[in-house]
């Protein structure tokens, strides 16, 4: 074998031959791979989306402790002075009285009064037990209304205080005057006057006395305008003055101005527990309702209680135990939606349900259509999908029509997702606090208890799918 031969042998040998490289696919591999899509996929969704809370409808209630600056109206009959003179009253503040009981003195020359005062002067007066427990009466009254915002009432505290115990003296001084009292008696010109009629005896007015539940306005209410005078105050009075009021029965009323929510939760009520705040004392009161200028009123009618705030034009209350109950729901679920409104005169029922359906004029053959109902009043339905504004819907057995959009209302509501997607369902309030509402249970296009809605309405609309 020659040396070439030899060397194109080895070079054969050395050869190499490449094959195409297999490639083997995994199932498992593969279904790992879609989960990772579908996983990193919904994550990116939920993070770049609303999350939407879901609330579930309950049974509650809301307790309306409600305060209010009450306006009294009460039986009240203003005495007036028969004479000019100088006055003595004769019976203490707030006192009941009889007919014919001693209530003032009238001195129309002042010889009595001035004997009476000097007397006051010089000699020394023991009061009893029955007079101390009078003017401790009157520091009492003072500390239970006391606000350190009213110095009005302070000086009045004043006033009726040195009242009282002048007038403690004074009829301690009548009583030992003996002939001169009886000569001025006689010569008429000391004159003691008794009460016509039998009440509480109140030294003070402030022009409401003639008010009523009747004649009553919204300007009654404005506390910055409202004055009162303390007769008491006065040492000498003209012919025709006031002297004195007399309140001659225990019925009394107590009248607050109240909103439409607090009105229709408490329509249907007789009774209605209230506290005085002044005292913290409670009672029971029947109920009734006004409305004036647009604006609604609550009357409470009481038979106690009177002669503690017989001086008191405005009482401050607080409505209490007034638990109004229903299907509970957060302000934050209720939204507002525009309908379309279409009269049920254009009504018809078809399809052998009694739904109520509609004819819609087409340019070919008419159709009935079976739109969602979404609420209704005496006059109209509430729709929104299945029709469009400028539709024209036929009325029955008439060549006549109605236009879609020609009447909108707007509904109160939540969005149900019971069958996880978003649907409109009318509400009717029936109370309302800064947080949650009731709302009336049993309406024909309403929630129940149970229903799941979503917390933020403002959030979602009409059919949009919940992934919750």
């Amino acid at each position: 074998m020659s040396k070439n031969s030899k060397k194109s042998s080895q070079k054969a040998t050395k050869t190499i031959i490449r094959y195409p490289k297999q490639y083997h696919f995994s199932i498992g591999m593969i279904v790992i791979g879609v989960m990772c899509v579908y996983m990193v996929y919904h994550l990116f969704t939920y993070l770049t989306s609303n999350n939407v809370t879901i609330y579930e409808v309950s049974q509650g209630s809301i307790s309306s402790n409600l305060e209010y600056n009450a306006l009294a109206i009460r039986q009240e009959q203003i005495v007036y002075a028969d004479n000019t003179g100088d006055i003595l009253y004769l019976s203490e503040n707030f006192g009941k009285v009889g007919a014919k009981s001693q209530v003032y003195a009238l001195d129309t020359s002042g010889e009595i009064l001035s004997s009476i005062e000097e007397a006051n002067e010089n000699a020394e007066v023991t009061l009893d037990e029955s007079d101390y427990e009078k003017l401790q009466n009157v520091v009492s009254t003072y500390m239970v209304d006391y606000d350190n915002q009213r110095y009005g009432k302070t000086y009045a505290f004043k006033t009726e205080l040195e009242s009282q115990a002048e007038q403690l003296y004074a009829v301690s001084a009548i009583e030992n005057m003996g002939d001169s009292l009886t000569a001025a008696m006689n010569s008429g010109t000391f004159n003691i006057y008794s009460s016509p009629t039998p009440g509480l005896i109140v030294y003070s007015i402030d022009g409401f006395e003639d008010l009523t539940t009747d004649s009553f306005t919204s300007e009654s209410f404005d506390t910055s305008k409202y004055t009162s005078t303390n007769l008491k105050a006065q040492k000498s009075v003209e012919a025709g003055a006031p002297v004195y009021k007399l309140i001659t029965s225990d019925h009394w009323n107590l009248i607050c101005e109240i909103d439409n929510d607090l009105y229709e939760a408490l329509k249907e009520e007789t009774y209605l527990q209230i506290k005085f705040l002044e005292d913290d004392v409670q009672t029971w009161t029947t109920i009734a309702f006004a409305e004036k200028a647009g604006k609604r009123y609550i009357i409470l009618s009481l038979d106690d209680s009177m002669d503690r705030y017989a001086d008191s034009r405005f009482v401050h209350i607080k409505f209490i135990n007034n638990n109004i109950s229903g299907l509970k729901i957060p302000n934050s679920s209720i939204v507002d939606k525009d309908f379309y409104k279409i009269p049920k005169a254009y009504m018809v029922q078809g399809n052998n349900n009694d739904d109520p359906g509609f004819i819609l004029q087409s340019d070919a053959d008419n159709i009935y259509i079976n739109p969602t109902i979404y609420y209704e009043d005496e006059d109209f339905y509430y729709v929104d999908e299945g029709v469009q504004r400028g539709d024209k819907i036929l009325k029955p057995n008439s060549n006549e029509y109605y236009v879609v959009g020609a009447d909108m209302g707007t509904l109160q509501g939540v969005y149900n997702v019971n069958k996880g997607y978003a649907v409109f369902k009318q509400i009717e309030i029936l109370y309302q606090n800064n947080d949650y509402s009731i709302i009336k249970t049993g309406t024909s296009y309403g929630i129940s208890m149970y229903d799941h809605i979503v917390l933020q309405g403002d959030e979602v609309e009409e059919n949009t799918i919940i992934n919750n």
